[in-house]
């Protein structure tokens, strides 16, 4: 059985995102107790001595390179080892990878004293400690390998580089009180994205995550004449992926880059469009985008009309609600009277519906998705659609992600017809159905009569006044000299 080698151990820098991590892999909450503690010190209660639950179980560090994210997932694998009779695994995405950066970043970190004599086991990659824990590095070429024991805790590093089926497979060996991080570039809006970040974005119980840039590491090698230079001699999306983790999208991206030059994120920014924002003047005609549904989210998207283009100020997306519901909550959101209501042409039954509760103005709109969604590139292009992202972030973020489906049979490799990836793409509809209902030119606002309301007036004054108007408006109008003008 081949040794257990003690690595020289490199200089750890703090960093605020990685403590932050830490801490919230080791916090438990004592529902007996009511008390919140942290393990170090603790393992079980201070005070009943009962195990406490984890109060996070899925936590997720996204960030640029050289950022140290393998480094302080080997520092977490590490202290849940700390814990007597412990089953840790510690895996890679390929066997090259598991061997030069996951098996190297815990050889730095535990030293040969802690593993049980004949512990390290190179067949099987099995490293036994003294106190009874058990860690296993795994390669996670074949969804199947992840199958095995129940598992205390479980780290995957670069897990952007596996799939869900992969997480789906080693998942059940989490069930109970354990915990799963993952340290990841990121790879566009992905399902680590979907399943893994968006959940903690959204405050979902036990999840936890951060996202971070290299710029952001503690690591003195990082300065920022390395960073100019990188960014001089990469690619620009290559360089947003890598070093500012961007969740950029690549080959298949319906929209690209497009969105992301269309993105209003300042209250200056959207007055640029709307200057009585966040007022909208009634004048302005409002159009929102439907996407009826029942066993998938019911979309809508508000968008105003300037003489600079539409903008996207609202969204709605809900389920599992009655059509009353729906409507009501949309007319709330329109807050127009005159606001037009565009959706599937084919959405009949969606139409009668949306008319029994009060929205009348239904515009059905062509249904051709690659039709639509060449509109759609269309007016990006021409700056003609433009999003107010503090009002309808989760429209971004669907467009961003919105992508081709395979156009290939996975039996025999036959062409299919060109079509999106169907999930989540409710709020790209709804923006696609309104681009094609919309052909009225961008008007600018209308001219105010600042002069005096004479509407209160006694009928003979207001007559007077208005003649005298009449008369003085006449006298602006420049007096041709006809004559003149002929033998000119």
């Amino acid at each position: 059985m081949a040794k257990w080698l003690s690595l020289p151990d490199e200089t750890l820098f703090y960093q605020p995102a990685q403590q932050a991590f830490l801490e919230a892999r080791r916090q438990r909450l004592c529902h007996r107790c009511k008390l919140e503690y942290s393990t170090p010190p603790h393992v079980a209660c201070p005070r009943c001595a009962k195990l406490g639950q984890r109060m996070f179980d899925r936590l997720t560090i996204i960030a640029g390179r050289r950022f140290g994210k393998s480094r302080i997932g080997a520092i977490a694998a590490v202290e849940e080892a700390t814990i007597p009779n412990s089953i840790v695994w510690c895996c890679a995405p390929t066997n090259p990878k598991l061997h030069r950066y996951v098996i190297p970043a815990l050889q730095q970190l535990i030293p040969e004293d802690w593993v049980a004599p004949g512990g390290w086991s190179a067949e099987f990659l099995d490293l036994r400690l003294t106190n009874g824990s058990l860690i296993h590095f795994q390669t996670l070429e074949d969804p199947d390998q992840g199958r095995g024991q129940g598992l205390d805790a479980l780290w995957i590093d670069e897990v952007c580089e596996l799939t869900k089926d992969h997480w789906e497979v080693i998942r059940p060996s989490l069930a109970g009180n354990t915990v799963a991080f993952f340290t990841t570039s990121p790879r566009s809006f992905d399902w680590v994205y979907e399943e893994l970040y968006k959940p903690a974005e959204e405050g979902l119980p036990g999840y936890w995550a951060c996202h971070a840039q290299t710029a952001d590491s503690a690591n003195p090698r990082i300065t920022e004449e390395f960073l100019a230079r990188e960014r001089e001699q990469m690619s620009d999306l290559m360089f947003r992926q890598e070093y500012m983790a961007d969740f950029v999208t690549f080959t298949g991206a319906v929209y690209g880059d497009l969105i992301t030059n269309r993105l209003l994120h300042t209250t200056d920014a959207i007055k640029r469009f709307i200057p009585e924002w966040p007022d909208i003047a009634p004048w302005r005609q409002v159009v929102v985008g439907l996407d009826t549904g029942a066993d998938h989210p019911f979309g809508g998207c508000k968008l105003v009309a300037t003489e600079l283009g539409l903008v996207v100020v609202g969204e709605y997306l809900e389920r599992n609600k009655s059509f009353l519901e729906h409507a009501s909550a949309l007319k709330q959101l329109a807050k127009s009277e005159t606001a037009r209501w565009a959706l599937n042409k084919n959405e009949k039954q969606g139409m009668i519906e949306l008319s029994q509760h009060g929205i009348h103005n239904l515009f059905p709109a062509q249904n051709d998705v690659v039709a639509g969604i060449e509109r759609v590139k269309s007016m990006l292009h021409k700056g003609e659609l433009w999003f107010a992202v503090p009002m309808c972030h989760n429209t971004v973020k669907q467009m961003q992600a919105y992508r081709w489906a395979e156009n290939t049979s996975p039996k025999d490799g036959a062409a299919r017809k060109e079509r999106v990836y169907k999930k989540q793409d409710e709020l790209p509809d709804c923006i696609r159905y309104a681009a094609m209902t919309w052909t009225t030119p961008f008007q600018s606002a209308p001219k105010v009569d600042d002069r005096r309301d004479l509407s209160k007036l006694p009928d003979d004054m207001r007559n007077t006044i208005e003649r005298m108007r009449r008369y003085d408006d006449r006298e602006k109008i420049p007096e041709l000299n006809s004559v003149g003008d002929f033998y000119a």
